[in-house]
């Protein structure tokens, strides 16, 4: 057998080896090639995908986050947050504090109002003057000086029940007693002559009380047991009344003008369903009586002197008014009670029921055509 190398187309087989090797290197590298572009094609789908998902999880989360969003706006905080634009809350923060100043700005009135107070604090001092003048034996100074605050509105009801509570404690000396002080304006002294009478001394000397007062104040038993050379005290008048319908309370003051002084006070019952009028009235001339006879004007019952069921009691003082609107009111009177537990309300038919000691003091201090009576 020859040999490969024998024959002869030897050369052939080398050119046809040569093609066939060069064949298999371009199929080779076309393999590499492909298999590049599959591996590519591999790599590349997955980094797509994993873009893909990245990107699906990004937009994912995305809407996550957008629907994230709107959970907070329907939880209630984000609801509250959404209501206080409306609302407004730093308005009404605004808005309280303004209201906070308005009523910083009272207590800054306060000190307006501390006028007021700074005023009650000047006349504490005046009270402690009067006080002073009470304490080194001025009676009549110390009166003159805590009336005329008490007169002038200026005092706080605690202060105006103190200056009456010691004004009524020197009345009790220079009004109500057998003592005399030498610079009292509204009291003298007087000596009995024979044929004197408590009476006609009072109408002698002009006095603008009832006699009986002067019995009262000098602690005479029988008004006809003076005697001549007997020492009186006198007390001048005239007095006044002024009614406080809101404390039931009716004051008793002597004296005109500026030099009038106050001198006690007295509880006082009014008319039923507020029927007691208010306004300046005086005492009307000749209406002054002592167990009265009183006829009922709703029931026309009438009712003896000395009746122990009088609802009137045993005293009397009409009052006509001296205004325009008050000169028309008829049937107004200070008077007694039978009902003594009726002071300090409404129960009278309109007019002033007073105990019966207390009327009687105010019975002998009023006189006819002189005093007034204000109510209000």
């Amino acid at each position: 057998m020859a040999l490969p190398s024998q024959g002869g187309f030897s050369s052939v087989r080398r050119g046809s080896m040569y093609r066939r090797r060069r064949g298999r290197r371009g199929l080779s590298w076309l393999i590499v090639l492909v298999a590049a572009l599959g591996i590519t094609w591999m790599l590349w789908p997955e980094s797509t995908t994993k873009e893909a998902s990245d990107v699906a999880k990004v937009t994912i989360q995305t809407p996550k986050v957008e629907t994230a969003k709107p959970m907070p706006i329907a939880t209630p905080p984000v609801i509250t947050q959404a209501p206080e634009p409306v609302i407004e809350p730093p308005k009404r923060t605004e808005h309280s504090v303004v209201e906070t100043a308005k009523e910083e700005s009272a207590p800054k009135q306060t000190p307006t109002l501390a006028k007021p107070i700074a005023l009650a604090a000047t006349t504490s001092a005046n009270l402690e003057e009067g006080l002073d003048l009470l304490d080194s034996g001025q009676l009549v100074a110390a009166r003159l000086q805590l009336s005329s605050l008490l007169r002038s509105g200026l005092l706080n009801d605690t202060e105006a029940a103190q200056a009456r509570g010691v004004l009524t404690d020197i009345s009790d000396t220079l009004v109500f007693s057998k003592e005399i002080t030498p610079d009292d304006p509204f009291a003298l002294e007087y000596i009995v002559r024979g044929g004197d009478t408590l009476s006609g001394i009072v109408q002698k000397m002009g006095l603008h009380v009832n006699w009986r007062f002067i019995q009262r104040i000098n602690a005479i038993k029988q008004a006809s047991g003076i005697r001549p050379g007997q020492n009186l005290k006198l007390i001048t008048g005239p007095f006044h009344a002024k009614v406080d319908k809101s404390t039931y309370r009716i004051d008793l003051y002597q004296g005109d003008g500026n030099e009038q002084v106050f001198v006690r006070s007295y509880r006082v019952g009014l008319g039923e369903f507020n029927s007691t009028p208010t306004g300046l009235f005086k005492v009307r001339k000749n209406s002054k009586l002592v167990n009265p006879t009183w006829v009922n004007p709703r029931t026309r019952e009438f009712y003896s002197a000395d009746n122990p069921m009088n609802p009137i009691g045993e005293r009397w003082i009409g009052l006509e008014g001296i205004e325009e609107r008050t000169k028309d009111l008829s049937g107004l009177g200070i008077h007694g009670t039978i009902e003594p537990e009726t002071i300090g309300t409404q129960a009278s038919m309109g007019c002033i029921r007073m105990g019966s000691n207390d009327v009687s003091q105010v019975y002998e201090m009023l006189a006819e055509g002189i005093s007034t009576v204000e109510i209000n």
